[in-house]
């Protein structure tokens, strides 16, 4: 690729595939317009991208696109330099999007008559990680012998599951797919750990219709939980209030009042690691019955919330990393209320309200022997803290 051209200079999320030989089959479904956004979203998380297509997918959309998207030419045709021969050595992950039904036919039947077919079964009999993100009508997808062969897919490749819309099977999200090319291909170093995020805020009822509540964007605990999947974890997330959604790879419970996450709590599984980036109550007024009449003062009776952390550290005995904020304080005196955390922690990470709802943050990462402080995106601290974590499990 000419180290001039736009897709070697485009804004880098992460580098979880950095080094990694891509390769994107493009077939024949009308969802293949997508496909250049999600070359351009592998290309942030620093993949090599290779990109072949069969005739049906470049009457659809252009040739040109797709070889501006990866920088480089794409491949339409098999010619002497073999090329479905070396993605069978090169490829460290061949990513068929969109896959069309007459596609996922000839490889459940080992017909390669077009060039993303020969790549597809050279990268199944080299055992390749595949992923295959089936893409067309609705009543097409539902025929018996379509799931029949999604079903065989299955076997070698992992099937993303279309999304369905306007009665349509359509190609899932290019943040979806990618996610799960940095989860197969990436460093996997939380390969199979179990990770619980606990984020967003919590709220409490004052009457039937007005709460009160702790100021979260929930933008921390989606940037772990994120992360976390991208670098293999098995991970579940639990979010409360919150500005933003997650993604919906994320397996995710929400909850309101801290008596739902107790309930949570209370019956949670087996995690290795346990993270908790929540803003909760501190304080449950008495609730009034009906609304409170607003147009008279009134004075709130409050009482002190239980701990959660008690209550998860009694559950839970793998890692336990938990946030505490500060707000008009020092850096000694917020560091001095994040050791005293370490009694029944492993790992605190600190930070000031100022940062709240900002995409970057200051923290200091605080644990028994070490305290680190970290300027950066969300996102980049995000990554800090679980490659500490990973850094505790293996």
């Amino acid at each position: 690729m000419n180290p001039n051209h736009p897709a070697n200079n485009v804004e880098r999320k992460g580098d979880y595939l950095e080094g990694k030989n891509v390769w994107v089959g493009v077939t024949g479904s009308v969802s293949c317009v997508e496909t250049v956004g999600i070359i351009r979203e592998l290309l942030r998380y620093g993949a090599r991208v290779t990109v072949v297509a069969n005739q049906a997918a470049l009457e659809l959309v252009g040739e040109k696109s797709l070889e501006f998207a990866c920088g480089k030419p794409i491949i339409k045709e098999i010619t002497g330099q073999v090329e479905h021969v070396i993605a069978g050595h090169e490829a460290d992950l061949l990513m068929i999007a969109p896959c069309c039904a007459t596609s996922l036919g000839k490889m459940v039947n080992g017909i390669g008559d077009n060039p993303p077919m020969l790549v597809a079964l050279t990268c199944i009999g080299a055992k390749t990680p595949m992923i295959v993100a089936p893409a067309m009508d609705k009543n097409m997808s539902d025929s018996d012998i379509v799931q029949k062969n999604m079903k065989i897919v299955k076997k070698f490749a992992n099937v993303i599951e279309p999304m369905m819309i306007e009665g349509k099977a359509k190609l899932p999200s290019k943040e979806r797919l990618v996610a799960e090319a940095c989860k197969m291909a990436g460093p996997k170093t939380l390969n199979r750990k179990k990770v619980l995020v606990i984020g967003g805020g919590s709220s409490e009822p004052i009457d039937d219709v007005r709460v009160v509540s702790n100021r979260s964007s929930g933008r921390m605990a989606i940037s772990l939980a994120e992360t976390a999947f991208a670098m293999g974890a098995d991970v579940d997330l639990w979010l409360g209030n919150a500005n933003y959604e997650c993604g919906n790879w994320i397996k995710t419970k929400r909850f309101e009042a801290l008596s739902k996450l107790k309930s949570l709590v209370k019956s949670m599984k087996r995690y290795d690691a346990v993270i908790v980036p929540a803003a909760l109550s501190d304080f449950i007024p008495e609730q009034a019955k009906g609304k409170l009449d607003s147009a008279k003062p009134i004075t709130l009776k409050m009482k002190k919330a239980p701990k959660i952390i008690n209550s998860i550290r009694k559950k839970h005995k793998g890692l336990l990393y938990v946030f505490k904020l500060g707000a008009r304080i020092s850096e000694k005196e917020l560091l001095a209320k994040a050791k005293v955390l370490l009694k029944n922690t492993n790992c605190v990470i600190a930070n000031h309200s100022k940062s709240m709802g900002s995409d970057k943050s200051k923290v200091a990462i605080v644990d028994k022997k070490n305290t680190e402080w970290i300027s950066s995106s969300k996102v980049k601290i995000s990554e800090k803290i679980l490659d500490k974590v990973a850094s505790e499990l293996n």
